[in-house]
């Protein structure tokens, strides 16, 4: 009974009224209300419905997510869009839809002629952006096409979401030649009364023409690609050829590579990309480096070929100020250089000056940014590696502490001294007397001038910017964060395509976020592979791309904070708006 239902693509209204009550008793009774193969429907619309009731999907209406399909992969678009294009006139007359998804489900191309079969879909929230994998809305010709991988037909009532009870659906997958990614799915969708025997058959034939324009595609540009590669890969030093899918690398470059590299070079290029050849500095797995960039003509595509240049060596400024070693010295073996105090050079650079000439550091920066994370590392130089954390704005009892701490010579650490009145903090400059080594937290920003008057005059500040200002740093800053927890946990990895979502990402809470980010998807993880649809929803929903009012305000904002030196109040003055317009503007822009 099984295998005539599924080769008999129309239903009658007896079956749908079966179909519908098994559904509707799985649903109600959970996954032990009925053992597998019992409900008398195919077997892959069962087990698509025991997913579903699994995974809690809403079986009648819901809110469908939506977002604007504005990141379309663009070799899908290209092989999908000719092919669509030939056939409207073959449907012009047919109430039928041609409607195609990404790898996620979201509907990003839908084509329907005629205006009844419109309405229908637009009823069942079948149109461009709307979320229809198989865990936004339930069993369906495209989102559980994607999970199968593989040619399904859902008639009426197998829909697991009553908005879709009206459609008969035929879907295939969409699947990239030479890799077997899948791309996406695509379907031809129609009334349940309107449903043509050949249905399936003419939906595999129109996947298999998109693959086939994938294949011509991918053959071209893969061959430019090679013949780039070709060119390098018998060079002495590392050199890398990337676009948009694809990363290769000769023998030296391989220790540059990792499962983040094309997300983290690719962004840096298609942002930062020459014209022409240009020596510039290039974010790897491994850190930055400097290479030589340069395009390499790819038919219309994109793609760079990237050549490491030597390291130089390390410049050693306090040799000559050293005196000679004498020669009966007994020789020792050097100690570990320190781990850099921040993962940007020239912060780190502003934080090793201070230390070396014994100044106080206040960090300033906005919330999450690490400040008290690198107040700990400052104050662990200068061997203070238990040392106090207090809050003079919310702990009415510091002073005491903070006391009693200095005259121990222990560290000490006054933290957010932003929430915290001038009157409050007047005891702060008799306390740094004592010569304790002590470090400061405070939002300069959010605090009132008193307050800046007296950071400024007992201390050197040195600013932490936000996360979205480095986020080709994010490698490091994951392994390093990995590293910090137990195992197996600690050896959690990340994959490509979460590479992608993590690197796109805005991190409006800086590291704090990514932290719990990090923290959050590794004890999930327990030291395996995190994918993309590990993510939290907000990472892998992409954020709606900038217009050219949007981007020319962005980048009048960014001129007007170089201009001022980073001093906001000032690039607010230029700007003619007020600081807290401007705060808003930043963390909208990602400029911290």
């Amino acid at each position: 009974m099984r295998n005539e239902i599924r080769t008999r693509p129309a239903l009658s209204p007896a079956e749908r009224a079966r179909i519908r009550r098994c559904r509707e008793a799985l649903v109600e009774g959970g996954l032990l209300s009925a053992p597998p193969g019992a409900t008398g429907v195919p077997e892959h619309i069962e087990q698509s419905w025991r997913r579903c009731v699994g995974n809690d999907v809403p079986a009648a209406g819901g809110e469908i997510a939506y977002r604007e399909p504005v990141d379309v992969l663009p070799e899908l678009r290209r092989a999908a869009e000719p092919v669509l294009d030939r056939l409207k006139d073959s449907f012009a007359d047919v109430p039928v839809a041609m409607v195609l998804s990404d790898a996620s489900g979201r509907i990003v191309l839908r084509h329907a002629a005629v205006r009844r079969q419109r309405v229908l879909m637009d009823r069942a929230c079948a149109a461009e952006g709307f979320d229809f994998s198989e865990r936004s809305i339930g069993t369906n010709g495209l989102g559980t096409v994607l999970v199968e991988r593989r040619p399904m037909l859902v008639r009426g009532p197998e829909h697991y979401n009553t908005l879709l009870e009206g459609l008969t659906c035929a879907g295939t997958p969409i699947v990239e030649p030479f890799t077997g990614r899948l791309l996406g799915s695509f379907s031809l969708a129609c009334a349940v009364q309107d449903v043509h025997p050949l249905m399936s058959v003419m939906t595999g034939d129109i996947g298999r023409q998109i693959e086939a324009r994938l294949l011509d595609q991918a053959g071209e540009r893969r061959r430019r690609l090679v013949q780039a590669y070709l060119s390098l890969h018998r060079a002495s030093s590392a050199a890398l050829v990337v676009d948009a899918e694809t990363v290769l690398a000769n023998r030296p470059g391989l220790v540059h590579t990792g499962p983040e590299l094309h997300a983290l070079l690719w962004r840096f290029l298609r942002e930062h990309g020459p014209a022409g050849p240009q020596q510039m500095r290039v974010p790897l797995s491994d850190g930055p480096h400097e290479a030589v960039v340069e395009p390499i003509d790819d038919g219309g595509a994109v793609a760079y070929s990237v050549r490491l240049l030597p390291s130089r060596p390390a410049r050693r400024r306090e040799r000559a100020a050293r005196p000679a070693r004498r020669r009966t010295a007994p020789r020792r073996s050097p100690a570990a250089a320190p781990a850099p105090l921040h993962v940007l050079d020239h912060v780190a650079e502003q934080l090793e000056t201070a230390l070396r000439h014994g100044e106080t550091v206040a960090l300033t920066g906005g919330a999450g940014t690490g400040k008290l994370r690198t107040a700990l590392r400052l104050l662990a130089r200068l061997g203070a590696d238990d040392p106090l954390v207090v809050e003079p704005g919310r702990d009415p009892s510091w002073l005491p502490a903070a006391q009693a701490a200095v005259t121990g010579g222990r560290g000490l650490v006054l933290r957010r001294l932003h929430t915290a009145g001038a009157s409050v903090l007047d005891p702060v400059p008799e306390l740094l007397d004592a010569g304790a080594p002590t470090a400061l937290t405070v939002d300069l920003d959010a605090a009132d001038d008193a307050v800046v008057g007296l950071v400024r005059q007992v201390a050197t500040t040195v600013r932490l910017p936000a996360l979205a200002r480095y986020r080709q740093h994010l490698p490091a800053l994951v392994q390093e964060l990995l590293a910090q927890l137990p195992p197996p946990r600690s050896a959690t990895r990340f994959s490509p395509a979460a590479w992608n979502h993590l690197l796109a990402w805005h991190w409006p809470g800086n590291l704090a976020e990514l932290r719990n980010t990090v923290t959050l998807l590794a004890r999930r993880a327990d030291g395996g592979i995190v994918g993309a649809d590990d993510l939290p929803d907000e990472l892998r929903t992409p954020r709606r791309a900038g217009g050219l009012l949007e981007n020319a305000e962005r980048e009048a904002v960014a001129e007007a904070l170089r201009a001022a030196g980073g001093n906001r109040s000032r690039a607010a003055a230029a700007l003619g708006i007020g600081r807290n317009t401007l705060y808003r503007k930043m963390r909208e822009f990602g400029l911290g």
